[in-house]
């Protein structure tokens, strides 16, 4: 029940979608998500609280932020692959 109140919602599952592919900056991710930048935002900044993405500066001139998973971020890949091929089993072919 705690992870699905850390993960269970459509933006939090995008951008873990994308953050598995490898650290993001915020206007990548905005377009890759489709999210709104507020809600990208408060996003971000929930699942940084929570100690799943961290937030790197990776620029001073001119000021660039990347996000990225932590280690603990980074071990909820498999329960997304298994989550994935749940939805290709039962959701894709309707089985």
């Amino acid at each position: 029940m705690e992870t699905i109140k850390i993960i269970g919602t459509e933006a939090r599952l995008l951008v873990l979608r994308y953050l598995f592919d490898g650290p993001k900056g915020f206007n990548q991710l905005l377009r890759e998500t489709g999210l709104s930048s507020k809600t990208l935002s408060s996003t971000l900044k929930f699942m940084e609280e929570a100690g799943i993405v961290e937030r790197r500066i990776v620029g001073t001139r001119p000021f660039k932020v990347e996000y990225a998973l932590t280690s603990k971020g980074k071990e909820l890949e498999s329960i997304f692959k298994l989550m994935g091929q749940w939805g290709e089993k039962w959701v894709l072919n309707k089985n």
